[in-house]
């Protein structure tokens, strides 16, 4: 029985896509929305939407036009200023992250929206799937399923079945079926948004790489490792059809495959996707390039996280750093990120303790950039696994078993500044006792990159993880 299969740690959640919305004359402007997937925010129009690379019109009927002035003069000027301070404060709020304020925001553009514009319009459609996307990120994935879902029959109400506007909230509806655990469900919803986007931009289109993406999400939680790779190797397919398979514009494509493979333990094959990036970037932009670091910095941490101190793991991290420092304008974040890197080697793999001088160097580069403050937070206080060690798999199950069910181990420990776990213990696990000890075991065998404070490491206390896993109660045996 494999370990992937096993040990559930994978991460379900959503690709981002960039959309912005903008006003002008105190009025809503326009908005674009680019790439297929669950949006951050979208402030709909009046005017042309944009879908992927094509513009959508609205139907006349929505536009008021200069016989229509009236009409529009009868909205009641702080019904619309209301509406705006709306939006402002439900993108503040998204801007910061701060989901479970957006909700009440939310709906109250969905109210002032079908004030201002009507119950059955393009604005309304979308302000209600704005609202459904703030209820999936705090996980109310009923919630939000029942919005997406409202908002895609609202599209298809105003322009048909088949329409791109419906795209972006049926991705949301599969994702949030996802959120469920109703994994076929979702699969289904993101098989017919692909199938609306393919319809409407073509077979080859880099917008439909994002739902591939989830639908290979969805996959994986049904246990179809095979089938999800083949959804990722049609993403990169696509590039390579587009561009060139020997293209510079497919490099991201190669790395975002390389690190599937990683995540899937095939490390080799992995690495054979980065030094391909490699062999692109020497052909077009010469052998001492900065581009390299990236795939060279990929290079090396597979190797890590294959547990396998190899010399050439960190012979790769070196040539990376060798050539940032090389570059006329050296790029400090590039080198703070391989110093860090080079730090969870030592970390990982040394014998006599890491001395940390490393992890101290990628401090002192942070002090001198804008977001350093946030990056060494993020970076160096919570610590984060170098070396991850799994829970022994045995007596596990598969995920298309009869009667499996899933279970947990919640432990609690401390790291020390050489990164080592300390006072490990169960806070809480169902079946109780049933892989507490293997869990225990995988913690003290792990290795932490250490929380810093001023520059120096320090004991980080009160760490928790929790490890999932599948298995069958006796009681079903």
């Amino acid at each position: 029985m494999s370990q992937r299969n096993s040990i559930l740690n994978f991460d379900s959640g959503v690709t981002r896509i960039a959309c912005f919305c903008a006003l002008f004359m105190g009025l809503v402007g326009s908005i674009a929305a680019q790439g297929v997937g669950t949006p951050d925010f979208i402030q709909t129009p009046v005017g042309p939407v944009r879908i992927g690379s094509e513009v959508l019109p609205v139907d006349e009927t929505e536009i008021p036009d200069k016989d229509q002035s009236s009409a529009q003069e009868e909205v009641p000027r702080a019904e619309l200023t209301g509406l705006i301070e709306a939006q402002l404060e439900l993108q503040y709020s998204v801007d910061n992250q701060e989901y479970d304020q957006a909700i009440p925001l939310a709906e109250r553009v969905v109210e002032l929206t079908k004030a201002e514009f009507g119950e059955i319009s393009s604005d309304t459609a979308i302000s209600i799937s704005n609202l459904a996307e703030m209820q999936r990120r705090v996980g109310l994935h009923e919630e939000s399923g029942i919005n997406f879902l409202a908002s895609v029959e609202l599209f298809r109400e105003i322009h048909g079945m088949t329409t791109p506007t419906a795209i972006l909230p049926l991705v949301g509806l599969g994702v949030s079926y996802h959120g469920l655990g109703d994994y076929p469900q979702a699969l289904g919803i993101l098989e017919e948004a692909r199938s609306i986007n393919r319809r409407n931009f073509g077979l080859l289109n880099e917008e439909q790489i994002t739902i591939l993406d989830h639908m290979s999400n969805s996959l994986i939680r049904m246990g179809l490792y095979e089938d999800a790779e083949q959804q990722k190797l049609a993403g990169l397919d696509i590039m390579e059809r587009m561009h060139g398979s020997d293209s510079v514009e497919v490099i991201p494509a190669l790395y975002k495959h390389a690190r599937w493979l990683r995540g899937s333990s095939r490390f080799d094959d992995a690495r054979a996707y980065y030094v391909r990036a490699m062999n692109i970037i020497r052909a077009t932009d010469g052998p001492e390039s900065a581009l390299l670091a990236e795939p060279l910095r990929g290079i090396g941490n597979s190797y890590r996280a294959q547990r396998l101190p190899a010399g050439s793991g960190i012979s790769a991290l070196r040539r990376a750093l060798t050539i940032l420092r090389s570059q006329n304008e050296p790029d400090k974040l590039q080198i703070a990120e391989t110093l860090r890197n080079i730090g969870d080697w030592h970390t990982a793999f040394s014998k006599v303790g890491p001395t940390g001088n490393e992890y101290r160097e990628a401090w002192d580069i942070l002090n001198e950039l804008e977001d350093g403050e946030i990056l060494k937070r993020r970076w160096f206080y919570n610590p984060s696994d170098v070396l991850k060690i799994n829970p022994s798999t045995l007596y596990l199950a598969d995920p298309g078993e009869p009667y499996v069910t899933e279970g947990y181990v919640l432990v609690s420990f401390d790291v020390s500044p050489a990164g080592k776990a300390l006072n490990v213990s169960v806070l809480e696990s169902e079946p109780s006792g049933f892989k507490d000890e293997a869990t225990i075991l995988s913690i003290d065998r792990s290795r932490f990159r250490p929380r810093m404070l001023d520059g120096e490491m320090v004991t980080a206390t009160g760490i928790t993880r929790k490890y999932t896993f599948l298995y069958v109660p006796l009681s079903k045996q």
